[in-house]
């Protein structure tokens, strides 16, 4: 084979740091550097025809696990005024000790004992809102939140489960928005810092995915959608300050200000980051995609705000050529930088 006999200087192939997938297998092929019985081999071992099965009971459980949980809280709701209090409480302390246990069980690191623990986070939420609801504690709905996070954190931190840290992340992030408008109370000037608390908190937890995604003991933190899921997180909560900081008042509040420049550091670091550091298109298109917006916004606004021109269907008339011609630009780039990703990642 081509390349075989050259060596890097630690005395691999390059051949070795190249993802074998069906765009290589196919290019191989084409190129007559393999057979059709090599290619038909290659594509066996890389998807297998028993590998769909696998996907189709994975679906199935967590659409299973998913329906058992409505079917119980649902059951709650319809039934409320007819189940005694006792029965209310020790029904879900049962459900959440059986899934714990079925966990220890299977094991975590099984598919379904990450589900059994994902569903004993869940049922800790219901607990804490039958409990609520049966004693009228008058707690605040941040406080059921922040307990919620807390008592959960420490069977999150040994699932080894990337949908049990996403869940967790979406009870931290509900608690802080609710914190922020039950018990901090801001002034109008500091509301919307908000933003940059939640940006820190999200960004924190990519910066963290990142880091522990390259050793080999966190394997199971590679998905591609984990890191779309927060670099789309990150970037729509700090894209509102800034529309708030174009769109807004002639004089913005400080928060506005400052989450603003939160705002605009974090598209910059997530286009260095996914451009150059770990080049990643989606993520890449995400941060390119919301920058268009902000662009977009200030088209709009500089167009309808200072009415530079005086007919409403000529504004509206540019306001359409310019976004084409924007998100036109914003595509061409995408596609020059994803064949350079490609070049790239052969060559390497």
């Amino acid at each position: 084979m081509i390349g075989s006999t050259m060596k890097s200087d630690d005395g691999s192939s390059p051949l070795e740091h190249i993802t074998a997938d069906r765009r290589i297998i196919d290019e191989l092929y084409s190129h007559g550097k393999i057979t059709m019985e090599a290619r038909e081999y290659a594509l066996e071992a890389l998807y297998p025809h028993n590998h769909w099965g696998l996907w189709v009971s994975r679906i199935l459980l967590t659409l299973g696990t998913l329906l058992v949980l409505s079917g119980i809280v649902y059951f709650f709701a319809f039934n409320w005024t007819k189940i005694t209090p006792t029965i209310k409480l020790f029904s879900i302390q049962f459900g959440l000790v059986g899934c714990l246990v079925g966990a220890w069980f299977y094991s975590l690191r099984r598919l379904t004992g990450q589900i059994l623990l994902l569903s004993a986070s869940m049922l800790v939420g219901v607990f804490f809102a039958v409990f609520g609801q049966v004693y009228q504690t008058g707690a605040d709905a941040y406080q059921l939140f922040m307990m919620w996070a807390l008592l959960t954190l420490g069977w999150t931190l040994i699932s080894n489960f990337a949908p049990q840290w996403v869940f967790w992340l979406v009870i931290a992030n509900t608690s802080l928005i609710l914190w922020w408008e039950q018990a901090a109370l801001p002034s109008h000037e500091m509301k919307h810092l908000i933003h940059t608390y939640m940006a820190l908190l999200n960004g924190a937890a990519l910066g963290l995915r990142e880091y522990l995604s390259a050793k080999k003991t966190y394997a199971w933190l590679k998905g591609r959608w984990t890191r779309g899921f927060l670099v789309i997180g990150v970037l729509s909560i700090v894209v509102v300050p800034i529309i708030s900081l174009i769109t807004g008042e002639r004089e913005p509040s400080i928060s506005v200000m400052v989450s603003g420049a939160v705002g605009f550091v974090a598209h910059g670091l997530v286009f260095y980051l996914y451009r150059f550091k770990f080049p990643d298109m989606w993520s890449l298109a995400a941060a390119v995609l919301s920058a268009c917006i902000i662009v977009e916004t200030v088209i709009v606004d500089t167009m309808v705000s200072d009415r530079l021109l005086k007919s409403e269907s000529i504004t509206f008339l540019v306001m359409g050529i310019a976004t084409i011609i924007l998100f036109a630009c914003a595509v061409a780039y995408l596609s020059s930088v994803s064949k350079k990703m490609k070049v790239d990642h052969v060559s390497s």
